[in-house]
């Protein structure tokens, strides 16, 4: 059910309880005033009544007092009057019709108590108001009671009357209140909240676009205030996300561009030296054969080609050399902190998909390191992406750069900690050989250690690991801190 219907029943209900509450308050205080209207006005008639009764037995008129009796009677049906005397015989002896016995009762155990006040009968839901009242003659003597009883259904035809007002001015109540407040509900809270939902359904489908405001000065107005602030700022989030992202990827890029480069410099270079000196040789061989006179046409011939196919391959090699050759290092002072922070952002995504815990801890006051901030990268991201593979999910990667000595003389030791399967010792003893993996079917080529050991060592620093098979691996990358472990070149 829709809030602005259930505040539309809620705002008819409420309303309809303090009407018809108000309705049934004034319906009592109208019963009661007309009870105490019929009241007095019984009385006022049965004290007249009194005086002329007592006036006509003074004067020994009894027939004017049977008179007067039926006159009234007959001018008003719904009033009875009797007069009862000392021993409660009634007189006359027969006016208009007799009372009910139960009412006879009540009323003549009223005259035996001599109770004079007004009373009503029934007491739960009263039909008739009697008024007794006494007679004397002129010496103060008591002679009789009157008895003046009056129906209630005038009384009773004013309540039902009002009753039936109250009815159908709660039934208009129902009928003006629930189309106006379901219109009003409509326009000040259902409307703004379909328009909140519509630009809820707009974020979601990647569209931030605030929400038109009609200065509503309430509390859907605040929110619908609030919520483009909300979309704006999510706006800004989702553009910096990808701005990082677009970062991350260009570095990541960058790192697997440069570890492409230094796999292939590694393998030119053994093909350099693999192949350099038997082409020497076959270039030698091909240069005498076409040196020998007495050679066969067809003989030199093939030596020419042969030469000339030998230093086509040299050329060929040579290039791919040029090609691959790493740029010089551009060492700096720098903060080891903050390349190993770039890479650990880098990998964050891939840690929380694999649901690896990567923490990085870092000394206080650890100092600066004279480094080649892009070399550090590599080597971390090497690091990294093999203690990645090696972590199971629900698995921890810690990454600790903390002080060291080295030959007395102050390094810095960054050390990365997993728990993943860990190594055998043969494994562990070959884990530094170019080419050499466990990784086959992973993708895996061997290099990503040979490579960052050769960084550290291009830095004067040293790479040593250590490993636990089930337990997990530590490797401890030592850089040195001064200038002087660098060559001057």
């Amino acid at each position: 059910m829709r809030i602005a219907t259930k505040l539309t029943l809620s705002l008819t209900a409420i309303g309809l309880v303090t009407f018809m509450a108000y309705g049934v308050y004034n319906l009592l205080t109208e019963r009661h005033d007309l009870a105490l209207d019929i009241s007095q006005q019984t009385q006022l008639l049965g004290k007249s009544l009194q005086i002329a009764i007592e006036n006509a037995v003074r004067d020994k008129q009894l027939a004017d007092i049977e008179e007067l009796l039926k006159g009234l009677e007959q001018i008003e049906p719904d009033l009875k009057i009797r007069v009862y005397g000392q021993q409660g015989e009634i007189f006359p002896n027969a006016i208009g019709n007799a009372f009910e016995k139960a009412f006879h009762d009540r009323l003549q155990t009223a005259l035996k108590n001599e109770h004079i006040d007004p009373f009503f009968y029934p007491l739960e839901d009263p039909e008739t108001i009697t008024v007794l009242l006494p007679l004397h003659n002129e010496r103060g003597e008591r002679l009789g009671i009157l008895a003046v009883v009056r129906t209630l259904d005038e009384m009773r035809r004013d309540l039902e009357a009002t009753r039936s007002n109250l009815l159908v001015s709660a039934a208009a109540f129902i009928m003006i209140a629930v189309p106006l407040c379901t219109v009003i509900c409509w326009v000040y809270i259902g409307w703004p909240l379909k328009r909140l939902i519509g630009g809820m359904t707009r974020i979601k489908e990647g569209n931030f676009s605030p929400l038109p405001l009609k200065n509503q000065q309430d509390e859907i107005g605040v929110l619908l205030v609030a919520f483009n602030n909300m979309a704006t700022e999510l706006e800004n989030a989702r553009r910096k996300l990808k701005e990082e992202a677009q970062s991350r990827r260009h570095l990541q890029n960058a790192l697997q561009e440069a570890d492409k480069l230094i796999t292939i410099g590694q393998l030119s270079a053994g093909l350099a030296h693999e192949i350099g000196s038997p082409l020497q040789v076959l270039k030698g061989r091909a240069d005498y054969l076409q040196l020998g006179a007495a050679q066969p046409e067809e003989v030199i011939r093939n030596a020419q080609i042969m030469a000339s196919q030998a230093e086509r391959i040299t050329r060929i090699v040579q290039q791919l050399l040029e090609f691959t050759r790493r740029r010089p290092p551009n060492y700096s002072h720098c903060d080891l902190r903050v390349p190993v922070t770039a890479v650990l952002n880098l990998l964050e995504y891939e840690a929380l998909r694999n649901q690896v815990e990567l923490r990085f801890e870092t000394a206080k006051d650890l100092p600066m390191i004279f480094a080649d901030s892009d070399g550090i990268q590599q080597i971390v991201l090497n690091l990294i992406t093999n203690a990645l593979s090696a972590t199971a999910s629900g698995g921890h990667i810690t990454v600790t750069a903390s002080h060291s000595q080295t030959l007395g003389k102050p390094t810095v030791a960054l050390t990365i900690r997993d728990d993943g399967c860990g190594m055998s010792p043969d494994v562990l003893g070959r884990v530094f050989e170019p080419f050499f993996t466990t990784r086959h079917g992973q993708g895996g080529v061997g290099l990503g250690l040979a490579v960052a050991r050769s960084i550290a060592v291009a830095h004067k620093g040293s790479i040593k690991a250590e490993s636990v098979p089930g337990k997990g691996s530590i490797i401890t990358v030592i850089l040195p801190v001064g200038e002087d472990h660098h060559d001057s070149a």
